[in-house]
């Protein structure tokens, strides 16, 4: 890289002020009649050629686990909710580190990476590869921008499009069913919530409960945007499991989702979402009151989401056609 104290500065037989620099391939003068001039024309070459040619990459490298973790404490928190925050860094932790954490940034190769998202593919992993992914993407990007490494590897990394299930309302004999198996759950009380309200399993711990409304922060809200809230009606079938013990209201989200699936193995907890929708449509509740209580805000339907507002003695009045 061309430095300012190897340029060479004379003064020609005929009055004017010369650099010269002839160096690593290159041969250039700039000619003048003032000195300062002559040296500013020098100054800026040397500047345009140094800001077009890479800068030199620091001698140290760190590991990705070292990094990553750096990662998630600066970056990652501000820009996700705690909880998704979390589960990110124990995919890493689970999958990414035990194959590359431990390996210089430098020594990471696309292949190296592929390897780790085709051992998920290869087990039927198809949701966890697209979030390994994506963690790798982040990470890597975050490198090149602190000058760690030159190049995202993951920029050659290609993965198959994950095809993610909808998710499945329950029958009405499965919904006899699950009432049944929840009667003998200390789980049970906090199902028929989710039943009973279509809420999302991170909206749960902020339920407050009054006589006749449950008031949720909505789930959907991305890191920094104001939170909002929504209120959903007490069902006449709820009100028997109310209200929670403290021991209920405690319960972990990953306590909920796989005890759920001890009890309904060909379920998942958000499927008590979709059943609620459902049930209710099925009961002569509108779709768009339901869409209201869910939170589920189709975009062609916008305009009627955003003006239209009903009142406490209609929605009660609707929530007690539901019927399980």
């Amino acid at each position: 890289m061309p430095k300012l104290k190897d340029g060479k500065i004379r003064k020609t037989c005929d009055g004017l002020y010369q650099v010269r620099y002839r160096r690593g391939g290159y041969n250039v003068q700039f000619t003048s009649k003032d000195k300062k001039t002559a040296l500013a024309k020098f100054r800026e070459w040397v500047e345009s050629v140094n800001e077009e040619q890479p800068r030199p990459l620091p001698q140290h490298s760190v590991t990705f686990a070292q990094f990553a973790e750096r990662y998630f404490d600066e970056v990652k928190r501000l820009k996700v909710d705690e909880e998704t925050c979390r589960m990110n860094k124990r995919s890493c932790e689970l999958h990414i580190l035990p194959e590359i954490g431990n390996m210089k940034l430098k020594q990471i190769t696309p292949l190296r990476c592929q390897k780790i998202l085709a051992q998920c593919i290869d087990l039927g992993h198809g949701r966890t590869a697209e979030t390994l992914k994506g963690i790798m993407n982040e990470v890597f990007r975050a490198a090149v921008g602190e000058r760690l490494i030159r190049e995202n590897p993951m920029a050659y990394v290609e993965i198959p499009r994950h095809i993610r299930k909808q998710g499945v309302a329950l029958g009405r004999e499965e919904i006899k069913r699950f009432i049944e198996r929840c009667a003998g759950s200390v789980y049970g009380p906090a199902f028929m919530v989710f039943l009973y309200t279509g809420i999302r399993r991170g909206e749960f711990k902020t339920a407050i409960f009054d006589e006749d409304f449950i008031t949720v922060t909505n789930g959907k809200c991305r890191k920094g945007q104001r939170k909002t809230t929504r209120k959903i009606p007490i069902a006449p079938g709820l009100k028997k499991y109310l209200p929670l013990s403290d021991a209920v209201r405690k319960i972990k989200e990953d306590a909920l989702t796989n005890n759920f699936s001890k009890l309904m193995p060909e379920h998942t907890l958000k499927d008590l979402r979709h059943t609620f929708s459902t049930v209710c449509q099925e009961c002569g509740i509108s779709k768009e009151l339901v869409d209201v209580w869910t939170a589920h805000v189709d975009k062609k339907d916008m305009t009627s989401a955003v003006y239209t507002h009903f009142s406490a003695e209609f929605q009660l009045r609707e929530i007690r056609k539901l019927e399980y």
